[in-house]
């Protein structure tokens, strides 16, 4: 199954997007999706710089001012967001871990991959979108809709590949979410 088509099984049928992710080696296949989107983030960061439009928040780092904090975001961003991705599967992962359950910390890293596969166009769309008329302010909430549409997923993954109950994994994805999202609050602007 090519990416496109997974991205769309994703989109239709996600139990069955998880269940094909088992054929693909983990964690390379997760790391490589991350990093492209991750990527694409940066270029839409850099734009955003170029066309000197405002952060969206102030910068809560005091080394690095208001003006130049898009373009310094460009190069530090991708590596966050992947140590994100990290924690974020190492979180659910010692979540099992701690309750008897087998872990699969790799598949809980390919995981994280196809649910970027599967959000990430979507975001990436829409911020582009916004960004010639000047309103990434928009970005907010469309990204706000995202984070439970990856809760969802979540859920649907650990039960499909790892046979987790639902309000396990409920509660893992929460509290993954949780963990994380502090450090991208902190510096995503």
């Amino acid at each position: 199954m090519s990416l496109l088509q997974l991205w769309r099984t994703g989109l239709t049928s996600p139990r069955r997007a998880f269940a094909e992710l088992r054929a693909r080696p983990a964690p390379q296949w997760g790391f490589w999706v991350v990093l492209v989107f991750n990527l694409a983030i940066s270029a839409t960061t850099l734009v955003r710089y170029l066309l000197g439009q405002d952060l969206l928040m102030p910068s809560t780092l005091t080394f690095l001012p208001s003006e130049t904090y898009l373009l310094a975001e460009v190069f530090f961003l991708p590596p966050l967001r992947i140590l994100v991705w990290i924690l974020s599967a190492a979180v659910v992962h010692l979540g099992l871990r701690l309750a008897r359950h087998p872990g699969g910390f790799d598949q809980l890293l390919n995981m994280g991959g196809l649910g970027y596969l599967i959000v990430m166009p979507f975001i990436l769309v829409t911020d582009w979108l916004f960004i010639p008329f000047d309103r990434y302010d928009i970005a907010e909430y469309v990204h706000s809709v995202a984070l439970p549409w990856s809760w969802i997923l979540t859920v649907i993954g650990l039960k499909e590949l790892l046979g987790v109950r639902t309000s396990a994994a409920w509660g893992l994805a929460l509290l993954s979410t949780l963990l994380t999202l502090p450090f991208l609050a902190i510096f995503a602007r």
